[in-house]
């Protein structure tokens, strides 16, 4: 990986539309089938495809060639936080907002409106926390707050020590989308999602 310590990469619901389904592998699509409302799926789809784009970026593979295991820690189905091997990988969504962080080491993030109320900062501080670790309490980590693209939102990145963090903005985000999405391969393995594969998420991203 590149010596910096993590890529930031925020994205949002402009660049949904329904091209991106047959990049989810069978398992995602599986999981897109049960959301029934546009923003669920777009905030789902967008995330699914910019984290491979992102792993891609900073490994330098195919995209299309990264897997991600989903498997939840408490039942075992897929719906769990994503993991990717040789990586340390982290999604969070809110509103429009879409969010994806890549690093050499654990790494958490999140945002959330700031509708939530005047606890959001320290809310988005825990979350954060919660994926690079397992802990809310950021004992041993390092967490400071991300600007966010979108006024009205807080955001916040945890990882295991201070260094360099490189942030991708949504222009850039959408550019290294469309630029992928045009050298995505025509596999039967990538489908649209159908209904009689849903599987409807109960664990946070």
């Amino acid at each position: 990986m590149p010596h910096h310590v993590v890529d930031i990469w925020w994205s949002d619901l402009r660049v949904m539309d329904r091209g991106l389904l047959p990049l989810l592998d069978p398992v995602e699509a599986a999981r897109a089938a049960g959301l029934e409302g546009a923003a669920d799926l777009g905030r789902f789809v967008v995330g699914a495809v910019l984290l491979r784009v992102a792993v891609g970026r900073t490994t330098g593979r195919d995209p299309w060639s990264v897997a991600v295991d989903r498997t939840c820690d408490d039942c075992g189905r897929p719906h769990g936080r994503p993991a990717v091997e040789g990586v340390h990988v982290s999604v969070a969504h809110a509103g429009p907002l879409v969010l994806v962080a890549t690093a050499a080491g654990p790494v958490g993030v999140d945002v959330e409106s700031a509708r939530r109320g005047p606890d959001v900062a320290e809310w988005v501080r825990q979350e954060a926390a919660f994926k690079a670790h397992g802990s809310r309490d950021g004992d041993g980590l390092h967490v400071q707050p991300l600007v966010t693209p979108l006024p009205g939102h807080a955001a916040a990145l945890a990882l295991t020590r201070p260094g360099e963090v490189v942030v991708h903005d949504p222009d850039e985000s959408s550019a290294a989308l469309a630029a992928a999405r045009g050298q995505a391969p025509r596999s039967a393995d990538r489908r649209s999602p159908t209904k009689s594969s849903a599987l409807r998420c109960q664990s946070p991203m």
